[in-house]
């Protein structure tokens, strides 16, 4: 359990680092944070927040048209920040 919640964090640290390359490492982030975020709720399922964040992905690509590159986009962003904060959040509870 402590090694896969590891490989989620180390994931998600070189997720945020794709952040440097702008719009073009959204995307790059996006995957990467999901594949984290999988590797997280295996660990912990019955962690609440995991599952907001779950369905505020879903809620983006439902309402994202391919076309519009506006303030939607802020949601991803908020996105990265909110699954580095339930990560450390249960960082805490797993020593």
């Amino acid at each position: 359990m402590k090694i896969t919640f590891k490989i989620a964090e180390i994931i998600n640290i070189i997720a945020l680092g794709f952040l440097l390359l702008g719009f073009y490492g959204l995307a790059i982030t996006g995957g990467l944070q999901v594949l984290a975020a999988i590797l997280f709720i295996l660990i912990f399922p019955k962690n609440k927040l995991i599952y907001i964040y779950f369905g505020l992905v879903i809620t983006f690509f439902l309402i994202w048209d391919h076309h519009s590159m506006d303030w939607l986009f802020a949601l991803p962003i908020f996105l990265v920040f909110f699954l580095t904060y339930i990560i450390y959040q249960q960082k805490k509870y797993l020593k």
